[in-house]
């Protein structure tokens, strides 16, 4: 009895949360959009929550030790078919963002400055840029504190991440962030 909940508490490997979601007839459903990689799942503190639905009406689905089980919690909430064609709709939207040209830094700057915004410059980031972090070869754009982080999206170049927070706190904000930086 106590070797059957060792193993209960050991946490399912992503290999593992793979084939029960196979063997379930369900598809992880990934997310370009989410640090974590999976639709409907996110970090807290050292383990990660499966959620569905928005900020304002999300629904609890459980805790998990890696992404791939919360996003298992998920994929059997919404069922086989839908998650089956959220998995493929995932991989077109991936597709054609990996077709997609980046945009460059100066294409960045102008669009933010067409749009009346201003990319918010921080000497305390490495990128150079308030709310835009590196992440692999790539930028994230994030709004908040590591308490409550929101996260906003992924770029090509730090002054595209910037732009992405700078369409979020809107034309006054970025004017008074820049100003103030």
């Amino acid at each position: 009895a106590a070797a059957a909940a060792a193993a209960a508490a050991e946490p399912m490997t992503a290999a593992e949360a793979e084939q029960l979601a196979a063997d379930e007839g369900l598809a992880l459903v990934r997310s370009s959009q989410s640090q974590t990689g999976f639709k409907g799942v996110s970090k807290r503190g050292g383990r990660f929550a499966a959620v569905f639905g928005s900020h304002q009406s999300e629904e609890y689905l459980g805790m998990a030790a890696t992404a791939e089980e919360a996003a298992l919690l998920y994929a059997r909430h919404v069922g086989a078919e839908a998650s089956a064609a959220a998995a493929a709709a995932a991989e077109a939207a991936a597709a054609a963002a990996a077709a997609a040209e980046p945009m460059t830094a100066a294409e960045a700057e102008q669009l933010a400055a067409d749009e009346g915004l201003a990319l918010v410059r921080s000497s305390q980031s490495q990128t150079g840029f308030k709310g835009v972090s590196k992440r692999g070869g790539r930028f994230a754009a994030v709004f908040g504190s590591h308490q409550s982080e929101e996260y906003l999206g992924m770029a090509a170049t730090a002054e595209e991440a910037a732009l992405l927070y700078a369409r979020h706190v809107g034309a006054e904000a970025s004017a008074a962030a820049a100003a103030a930086a």
